[in-house]
């Protein structure tokens, strides 16, 4: 009985931390992204939101294509598994 409370305990500080971690994470990112803008002049700012826009859009469509990928690779997986195989004999006709 200790031991699964013990566990039980644990998973919920484990998902607490990494709750944390996330938030902290989070926060950092927004810190970065603020100290990269101050570098640059507020004419580049609107230039800056639409390269964010457009690298957002490109990552979006290439984890599209992985994952359509991989479905596809698996349906022809699929496929080729539940094909009949025949040996063939070659014969020569005298």
């Amino acid at each position: 009985m200790k031991t699964k409370s013990y566990a039980s305990a644990l998973r919920k500080v484990v998902a607490k931390m990494n709750r944390e971690m996330y938030s902290r994470i989070k926060t950092a990112a927004e810190y970065q992204k603020k100290a990269i803008r101050a570098l640059f002049p507020q004419k580049v700012s609107g230039h800056l939101d639409a390269i964010e826009k457009e690298i957002k859009m490109m990552a979006a469509e290439i984890i599209s294509d992985l994952v359509s990928k991989d479905r596809k690779d698996d349906h022809c997986q699929e496929a080729d598994d539940n094909k009949q195989t025949f040996k063939v004999k070659k014969v020569e006709i005298l």
